[in-house]
């Protein structure tokens, strides 16, 4: 059986501009990627996935040029901040998430890189879903859960590998909400990065109006 199942024609505004004479409601927020268009992109990569705003790319770019700054590389603040579990793997949120509707959230699943190489094999299918219930809880549905792995060209920290996961918590059971706030939580207290922005945003609002 396909997993995750291939869903109906993606929907996400940008690239498929018909869906609006069929579906007015898309019209609320422009270029946002509904979780038909992931669930079609997990099965088709010859279309287009979903992608950033401005915004987010705007917070990623500055984000690199802190970590140049400090002169660190990407993956290196990702082996350093992830929580790993004892299987070498974790399940975080993603830092610079993808412009999707409301009710969905992006997380990453990172594999640690002294079991699962660069280059090597990612775990079965079965261990991902083994690896997700302990994490979340319920078993994986998708109803309410969606993975992929980024094709290579599109691999922005290749040194670590990682599935982007999307869930729906509108759909999904009520377990699996507490246990992503708490992971939510826990990784917001660990995050340099979150704790820069914050800085930063002190600064911006004690200086003086022009």
């Amino acid at each position: 059986q396909q997993w995750p199942p291939i869903g109906t024609s993606p929907l996400c505004i940008t690239t498929w501009p018909s869906a609006l004479l069929q579906l007015p409601s898309l019209l609320e927020g422009m270029g946002v990627c509904q979780w038909e268009a992931i669930a079609a992109y997990a099965a088709d990569r010859d279309l287009e996935g979903p992608e950033r705003d401005a915004t987010e790319e705007a917070r990623y770019d500055a984000q690199k040029q802190w970590l140049s700054s400090r002169g660190q590389a990407p993956h290196e603040y990702v082996l350093r901040i992830v929580a790993w579990d004892e299987a070498c793997m974790a399940l975080e949120p993603c830092l610079v998430p993808y412009y999707l509707e409301a009710g969905m959230e992006h997380w990453l699943l990172w594999f640690n890189p002294e079991r699962y190489l660069p280059v090597g094999d990612l775990p079965p299918e079965d261990q991902i879903r083994e690896a997700l219930q302990r994490f979340l809880g319920p078993a994986p549905d998708p109803e309410w859960v969606m993975w992929y792995e980024n094709l290579p060209s599109k691999r922005s920290v290749p040194a670590v590998r990682h599935l982007h996961v999307f869930l729906r918590l509108s759909a999904a059971p009520p377990p699996v909400g507490a246990a992503s706030r708490m992971l939510r939580q826990a990784w917001e207290g660990r995050s340099e990065w979150l704790a820069e922005e914050r800085r930063q945003r002190g600064i911006r609002s004690e200086l003086p109006l022009a």
